[in-house]
């Protein structure tokens, strides 16, 4: 688990006055469904400094007229009775009444009356000042939320296109074939301060540039993308933008561009995150798509040697089907040797030191077109295996298989809700198995529920030649009998739907 390291942080915390590398934490208006706000900082390592002249401040566009402001939580590490204070004006600008005013060292928590203020425009001015000297240390969020009366009617949106001529040296396939529901998440606590944060969201800009995304819940092609950022405090992220309803330019536009100086708890905001965003068959926009691949991809420029990754985290995970991919800038020997440690391992992950297309296909290629030029593991091998009495062998797709293994299993399996235990897009899997000299035939026996006429089990005989072939659906076990000394089983799936996969059992027999 991952703690605060408030002791190294205080050693940070002194007066500062300002300077060249003193920026506010957020230096230019924001549109969104979540708005940061934080103290001014030091660019070279996040740390705390003040920013005196002129105040800290900035407009947050909720995105959608429809949309006002509430939600407040705002949070102090350390304080320095400078006077600080926080004001949040309804609307464009510092006229009127504020909102709300928060003094220096007034935590707002979720429930209280501070916290569920609601704006009645869609444009919030967010101001920090202070009237004395000293750095204050404090972080928190402010969301959006449906409830205001359109102002003008809404447009609607055009969908991109989900063929086009390509090619590329960096790419076996056109990344628009990419199907998935694809949450972002941003680690704005880097080592390199704001030179590694803006690599970090050049590699996520440059990934999602390559996408063909859609807001449409019902779609079975292209990708949905969500945003969000870790956070020093609990829950340990901030979304920051909807669920499901950004594309590549607007998740472009809701990068954070601003760090923290302290590390949050990353185990307990990528738990809190799936439970958020992966929910399926509750009838609402911000499901995930029943039957497509579903991953998280963290950008990150650290790697704390005390983050775990643990199995709670990756049962989570499993639960919901969702796949975790961590992609490393720049990251130091030591962060890459616990990143990408080999024991207990259940995700996937990179480092790089490129920010364009050569550092998105190092792991677009391997993970979301599953080419085999790196272990997936999010859609491990399982090799062929003896049965506990050796009378047969079996193996099955994905290693996870929930479906049944025989003829009583079908009671509890006739229905499937597409949330978890589902094979991969882009599979290419082969089994084979030698028939013992004592047997002159087998019986093969297969359950299976495959994207009908998309995703194939070929069965081949010695020569090469096709057997029999499974597509669609059948959990009552279909059943061939075959004499050739080598069978070969091969696995094809496509870039979209993804169901239960397949069950095979291999039994020699001698005639």
């Amino acid at each position: 688990m991952i703690v605060f390291k408030f002791a190294v942080f205080l050693l940070a915390i002194c007066i500062k006055y300002s300077s060249a590398s003193c920026v506010c934490y957020q230096p230019q208006n924001y549109t969104g469904r979540s708005a940061p706000i934080g103290n001014s900082y030091q660019e070279s390592d996040f740390s705390p400094c003040f920013l005196n002249s002129p105040p800290c401040s900035y407009v947050a566009y909720s995105g959608d007229d429809t949309y006002g402001w509430t939600g407040l939580i705002l949070n102090w590490a350390t304080t320095t009775g400078s006077g600080g204070l926080l004001e949040i004006f309804d609307g464009s600008d510092a006229s009127g009444t504020p909102l709300i005013q928060v003094q220096e060292g007034d935590n707002i928590l979720a429930g209280s009356p501070k916290n569920i203020i609601k704006s009645t425009s869609p444009r919030i001015y967010i101001r920090y000042n202070q009237t004395g000297n000293g750095s204050n240390a404090y972080y928190g969020t402010i969301r959006a939320e449906s409830g205001l009366s359109p102002s003008v009617a809404p447009t609607t949106p055009t969908v991109a296109p989900v063929t086009r001529s390509f090619s590329s040296p960096d790419f076996p396939k056109d990344p628009y074939l990419i199907t998935h529901d694809i949450l972002v998440v941003i680690n704005q606590r880097t080592n390199g301060g704001s030179s590694a944060l803006r690599g970090v969201n050049a590699i996520a800009i440059n990934f999602v540039g390559q996408l063909s995304t859609t807001t449409n819940a019902n779609s079975d092609s292209g990708t949905r993308l969500s945003l969000a950022s870790l956070t020093p405090y609990d829950p340990y992220y901030a979304l920051r933008g909807d669920i499901w309803g950004l594309n590549a330019s607007t998740l472009t536009t809701a990068l954070p561009y601003n760090g923290i100086a302290i590390e949050g708890n990353i185990d307990q905001a990528l738990t809190g995150l799936v439970d958020l965003a992966f929910t399926v068959n509750q009838n609402t926009t911000a499901d995930s798509r029943r039957n497509v691949q579903r991953s998280i991809i963290l950008f990150t420029g650290e790697w704390p040697t005390n983050a775990q990754l643990s199995l709670d985290v990756k049962n989570k995970f499993d639960s919901k089907g969702v796949n975790l991919l961590i992609v490393g800038y720049n990251l130091t020997d030591t962060e890459q040797s616990q990143l990408l440690r080999t024991d207990n391992r259940w995700y996937n992950a990179v480092n790089t030191q490129q920010t364009k297309s050569p550092a998105v296909a190092s792991f677009v290629n391997p993970f979301y077109f599953n080419d085999g030029s790196a272990t997936n593991y999010w859609c491990p091998p399982h090799p062929v295996t003896p049965s506990v009495d050796t009378t047969y062998v079996w193996f099955q797709e994905p290693y996870n298989y929930a479906g049944p293994y025989g003829t009583q299993d079908w009671n509890g399996f006739s229905s499937y809700d597409g949330q978890s235990n589902r094979y991969c897009n882009f599979a290419n899997s082969v089994y084979t198995y030698n028939m013992p000299s004592t047997a002159n035939t087998m019986k093969v026996q297969v359950f299976f529920e495959l994207e009908a006429g998309k995703d194939f089990l070929n069965f081949y005989d010695a020569s090469n030649n096709l057997i029999a072939s499974f597509t669609g659906y059948d959990i009552s076990a279909s059943t061939f009998y075959t004499s050739t000394t080598t069978l070969t089983a091969r696995f094809i799936s496509d870039n979209q739907s993804i169901y239960r996969g397949f069950y095979v059992s291999i039994t020699p027999q001698t005639l």
